[in-house]
């Protein structure tokens, strides 16, 4: 049985998204390894995996995806799944690994989630306060 997985990337942010469509399996999931990888080692650590064109995933599909979860995590970065549904989200509840990964419903939610928050502007300086000459209040 030939199975077909169709992988494209770009890049987005700072981040590379990687398009899934297919099957992802144990012949395909090599494929999206050598893409994880590639990705890793020309720098980019921000991976978002665009699940919402898979139609099936096997547990080597899902071990190649917490491996690079936990690569991307130890170069200073993320993996994480946009558009998980079907099968992939049916494995995800059943293994109990869907709280193992950032999820997120689609590859836009996913780049905002991750986006570094930079304040409109800049909180007032504060000075320090002079120190209190007055006498003390009296009591009575």
């Amino acid at each position: 049985m030939t199975t077909r997985l169709d992988l494209s990337v770009r890049r987005h942010e700072g981040a590379s998204v990687i398009v899934l469509a297919g099957e992802l399996d144990k012949l395909s999931s090599p494929r999206l390894r050598d893409v994880m990888v590639t990705q890793l080692d020309d720098g980019a650590c921000h991976l978002v995996l665009d699940v919402t064109g898979l139609r099936f995933c096997d547990s080597t599909g899902l071990w190649t995806m917490l491996e690079f979860q936990r690569r991307a995590g130890a170069a200073g970065g993320y993996l994480r799944l946009a558009g998980v549904h079907g099968v992939l989200a049916r494995i995800l509840t059943i293994t109990g690994l869907a709280g193992a990964f950032s999820l997120d419903p689609d590859v836009p939610a996913a780049l905002r989630a991750v986006r570094p928050s930079t304040p409109d502007t800049k909180p007032p300086s504060v000075s320090p306060a002079a120190p209190d000459t007055r006498p003390p209040s009296d009591p009575r």
